[in-house]
């Protein structure tokens, strides 16, 4: 049990066992640094103790100020000291992307690992200055270390953007929302070119502005569907285009943006298109869409879903 209070069941310690030697397994293969992503809970607990006689560098961020800020901490995987941290990062971060953690808003304090031929004072200064990205006029903080925010922008980036991302580095590793390892590499060479700037459009960051809705919809998808059968890489296009779809609608608030995308995951993205649900919503107009939906039963809801899965099994027939 760790300092929130959550069990690491026996299934879950056979799948933390498999995610460390996998990364084991990977270290042998691979040349230059290894290196923890992490960011202080201030906590007493034994793993930050280990993590404190390590010693953390900070991201640098150019001309921003914000705290806590997340730095590197690197593991020599040969020793087994170093060994016995990764395997308890690897605990913490399976604790952490727990959905209850995030519909309350928990703070995450490991973000994954990354292997890399820079050493760490050029890599924490590269890696904080692609964190802070022009928006217009302003500066932004892309928190694209955190892999809460990195499956989307790798979704919405251009190849050179996603480049901008991961080209100091060799393999960045971290487990997703379905609690799976993922290891994202660096299809070409590693680069230490001084331009950092990712050159987002408005409508990328009208994306990145999504972020926090998507979080709360796959987590409330994953905590009241437990034996969901949608995973993060196939529910995260879903989700995107029922935001989309919303704002269409007049759809504005963060509340109906994630209600609108939770039912296109667990009914149909087209649900609000369904003679029962655009009635419901006709007779509740000027309300938020999480009003307008309140009052649809269990029983209305299985007959949306039985019903467009039934028309896009029969579309799928016809075309046989």
């Amino acid at each position: 049990m760790n300092s929130n209070n959550q069990v690491i069941t026996t299934d879950d310690s056979e799948r933390i066992k498999v995610i460390f030697q996998k990364i084991i397994d990977l270290s042998s293969q691979t040349d230059g640094y290894f290196y923890l992503i992490y960011q202080s809970n201030n906590k007493k607990t034994d793993f930050e103790d280990k993590i404190a006689k390590k010693g953390l560098v900070l991201f640098q961020y150019i001309n921003y100020n914000i705290k806590p800020t997340p730095g590197l901490i690197k593991l020599n995987l040969a020793k087994e000291q170093d060994r016995i941290i990764l395997r308890q990062s690897i605990e913490q971060f399976y604790l952490e992307v727990a959905p209850q953690n995030t519909l309350f808003a928990k703070p995450r304090c490991v973000y994954g690992w990354i292997f890399s031929p820079l050493k760490i004072e050029m890599l924490v200064r590269d890696m904080g200055s692609v964190a802070i990205q022009q928006n217009n006029e302003s500066t932004e903080l892309l928190r694209y270390y955190d892999p809460a925010v990195l499956p989307v922008l790798l979704n919405i980036f251009s190849d050179n953007q996603k480049n901008m991302l991961v080209k100091f580095l060799y393999f960045w590793l971290y487990i997703n929302s379905d609690r799976q390892l993922i290891i994202e590499k660096n299809p070409r060479n590693i680069s230490r070119h001084t331009i950092f700037n990712c050159i987002i459009s408005e409508q990328q960051w009208k994306q990145i502005g999504w972020i926090e809705s998507r979080n709360q919809t796959l987590a409330r998808y994953h905590f009241f569907n437990p034996q969901y059968t949608i995973l993060e890489n196939e529910a995260d296009p879903i989700i995107l285009e029922a935001f989309e779809n919303a704002e269409r609608r007049g759809y504005k608030n963060k509340n109906d943006l994630s209600e609108y995308a939770y039912y296109s995951l667990i009914i149909h993205p087209q649900f609000i298109d369904h003679d029962s649900i655009s009635q419901v919503i006709k007779q509740n107009d000027n309300r938020s869409l999480v009003a307008q939906l309140k009052n649809v039963t269990s029983s209305q809801w299985n007959k949306v879903k039985d019903d467009l899965n039934m028309n896009k099994k029969g579309r799928k027939n016809e075309s046989v």
